[in-house]
């Protein structure tokens, strides 16, 4: 059994302002939002439906995996973000701030740093790094996850839908890296680059040589796609401080575009690796 990444005291602190500060309902949101589901069958000893249902999330994860930790870092960030919208008044501003920074403090001195919304770990990133998330190349897995980020929008869940539609898109372009042998940044989080050294990789560059006149506009056109996708996300996303909350069409937009690319880019990439086996043969 590795180390937990996140401690049992940072899980406490952030379980008692749950409990105090927000519905089962919105607890439920909170850590939905992050992609985790509760273990219904957990029987928790702690006193309180709503600290037993924090319980039942906390018991269905594994915090020594760090793509788990991850999800629970997002549900904390979402966390925090929607307690700040509670406050109503001066007096509830200045408790509110005063908690939250609290619990900023202690993560602080457990290695986890708060920027932009966002709480960060080398240690995690270390820990990621050496264990990246696995996407299948199957057009099976691209309907999987994009059918994840159209169920936010069911909810009504608009910025968490454009997370979703961001995250699957930054992991399949690694996976396509991976497979194609291509040498990449595992850490790197920023899709443009990604999409550029795939392009690259796939001999989808618009201004190549063996590249017709009316695909290389189609294929100019994904690179604004990819960029498009990068700014909503940057700005109506849970991955940072959201600069504005997204329209239901914006979200849409979003999930549809990450689809288009992905659904072209195994197709491309299932062209390239036929051809290397026709080739080979």
């Amino acid at each position: 059994m590795g180390k937990e990444l996140i401690s049992k005291v940072i899980r406490n602190e952030f379980r008692e302002v749950l409990a105090a500060a927000f519905t089962l309902h919105e607890i439920d949101m909170i850590f939905e939002a992050a992609n985790l589901a509760p273990d219904v069958a957990f029987l928790s000893e702690v006193s309180g439906q709503r600290r037993g249902r924090v319980e039942q999330y906390y018991a269905n994860i594994d915090f020594t995996n760090s793509s788990e930790a991850r999800k629970v870092l997002e549900a904390f960030e979402e966390m925090l973000r929607k307690y700040e919208q509670q406050a109503s008044d001066w007096d509830a501003v200045l408790q509110h701030n005063l908690i939250t920074q609290n619990l900023i403090d202690l993560m602080d001195r457990n290695g986890f740093q708060f920027e932009d919304g966002r709480f960060l770990s080398e240690a995690l990133r270390v820990q990621m790094i050496d264990t990246p998330t696995m996407i299948a190349l199957t057009e099976a897995s691209v309907a999987e996850h994009v059918e994840k980020a159209r169920a936010k929008i069911a909810c009504n869940d608009f910025a968490g839908a454009i997370t979703n539609a961001y995250t699957f898109v930054e992991e399949f372009l690694k996976e396509i890296l991976r497979q194609t042998h291509t040498a990449f940044n595992e850490s790197e989080g920023d899709i443009k680059a990604l999409y550029s050294r795939a392009a690259e990789a796939l001999n989808l560059n618009p201004k190549g040589e063996n590249i017709e006149g009316h695909l290389q506009t189609i294929l100019q056109g994904l690179r604004s796609l990819i960029s498009g996708l990068y700014e909503v996300s940057n700005k109506a996303s849970d991955r940072h401080a959201r600069k504005y909350n997204p329209a239901k069409h914006h979200a849409k937009l979003a999930v549809n575009a990450a689809l288009a690319l992905c659904e072209f880019v195994l197709d491309s990439y299932g062209y390239q690796q036929q051809a290397k086996n026709r080739k080979a043969n």
